[in-house]
């Protein structure tokens, strides 16, 4: 019992880091974007009072390019930041061996078996009257370059070694089996993203993430698949905007689009876990 509240009490921990970190960041980015913007007189001087607003959009263009621009940064930093408190405080050592090697036939079968999941699963939670509350922040952000770095790249690299290799690891230790480890840290991994369509998405990806790295054993698999996921989503909302998933997945293609990539990610999984060797020592948790 001891040991389990020693692990939950470190999740617990790296969990309200990070928010306060992404929370630090975001504010203080928003203060010197809105500062700037005041000096230069391209914002009224009763901008700084909506500092406390900083989630929600504003009717001022001027100042909603400043909450953008203060979400990238914000994100961007607080994002290098938990990477170095996790590496420093020992959760997870940032080496080389984070990438370590895996064959190029499983790291193209885990990468194809992210892409099918993730369209299955995105037609999935279209079925389910599930709110988005993230829409307006996550479209802004595409459009924003330090953003799309964020989004596409920097929080991928994150979220694989905070959920995977810092929470699945030490989840794996405790309990000693994949399967509880994996569920655990993927629903850790979707509720944190405190929305609702993203908790299902998320948790159900996470799975599908979870089992990869325990399958490989490297953390490279997992974050080439999440850098996949939010590129496509970023390319997606560029292109075509957002809120069209629901209509396209409630029609017949749809519903067929899901069958064909659900029976498609379970012919990838039998085929990487035929790929990989029987998980051993090497595997790194």
């Amino acid at each position: 019992m001891k040991k389990t509240l020693k692990v939950f009490a470190a999740i617990a921990l790296l969990l309200v880091v990070y928010y306060l970190l992404q929370l630090l960041f975001v504010t203080l980015s928003a203060v010197l974007f809105i500062s700037v913007g005041v000096s230069a007189g391209t914002l009224p001087a009763e901008s700084l009072e909506l500092i406390g607003e900083i989630q929600h959009s504003s009717e001022n263009t001027a100042l909603a390019a400043c909450m953008v621009n203060a979400r990238a940064l914000g994100i961007f930093l607080s994002a290098l930041s938990m990477l170095f408190f996790i590496h420093f405080t020992g959760f997870y050592k940032l080496r080389w061996g984070l990438l370590r090697s895996v064959a190029p036939r499983p790291l193209l079968i885990s990468t194809l078996l992210v892409f099918s999941s993730m369209f299955a699963l995105n037609i999935f939670v279209q079925w389910f009257p599930l709110e988005d509350n993230l829409t307006d922040i996550f479209s802004g952000l595409s459009r924003n370059a330090l953003g799309v770095v964020g989004l596409a790249f920097l929080a991928p690299l994150l979220e694989e070694v905070l959920f995977r290799g810092a929470i699945q690891g030490a989840l794996m230790r405790l309990f000693g089996r994949p399967w509880p480890a994996i569920i655990v840290a993927a629903l850790v991994f979707g509720i944190f993203h405190f929305n609702p369509v993203q908790i299902v998405y998320a948790t159900l990806l996470g799975i599908v993430f979870g089992w990869i790295y325990y399958r490989t054993g490297s953390l490279l698999s997992v974050i080439v698949g999440h850098v996949l996921n939010n590129s496509l989503a970023v390319v997606t909302t560029i292109v075509f905007g957002a809120g069209e998933e629901q209509a396209v997945a409630e029609s017949s293609i749809g519903i067929t689009g899901f069958l064909l990539f659900a029976l498609l990610s379970l012919y990838l999984a039998t085929q990487l876990n035929k790929a990989v060797p029987p998980v051993g020592e090497k595997t790194e948790f």
